[in-house]
C-alpha cells in the first residue's frame, strides 16, 4: 500500500481561502516569544500580560522563560495543550 500526497488548490470566486489543515498543523503546540529588554526583571514584566492571556486560553499552559543576558533577550517558550489554543493565543495577543 502506498501513500500519495494530495495537494488541493483552494480558490473562491471572491478571493482565496485556505483549508484548515494548512493553518492548524498537528503537533505545533509550542510558541517561542522573544522579548528584548534591558534587564531580566523588565523582560519578565513585559511577559506578564502574555502569560495572563495564555492562562485564560489554556489553564495548563507551560511557560518556560530563559534570559540571555549577553543579547538582552528573554526567550519564553509557551507550551499549549493543542495547536488550536496556540493559534487562538496568537490571534488574541495581537491586541497586547
Amino acid at each position: 500500500m502506498s501513500v500519495t500526497e494530495q495537494v488541493q488548490e483552494c480558490c473562491d470566486s471572491c478571493g482565496c481561502y485556505a483549508e484548515v489543515g494548512t493553518i492548524i498543523g498537528e503537533g505545533d503546540e509550542t510558541l517561542l516569544l522573544p522579548i528584548e529588554a534591558d534587564s531580566e526583571q523588565a523582560a519578565l514584566a513585559q511577559l506578564a500580560p502574555y502569560a495572563a492571556l495564555a492562562k485564560q486560553i489554556c489553564a495548563e499552559v507551560v511557560i518556560q522563560p530563559q534570559w540571555q543576558a549577553d543579547a538582552g533577550v528573554l526567550n519564553a517558550a509557551l507550551q499549549f495543550s493543542c495547536t488550536a489554543e496556540k493559534l487562538i493565543f496568537e490571534m488574541r495577543a495581537r491586541a497586547l
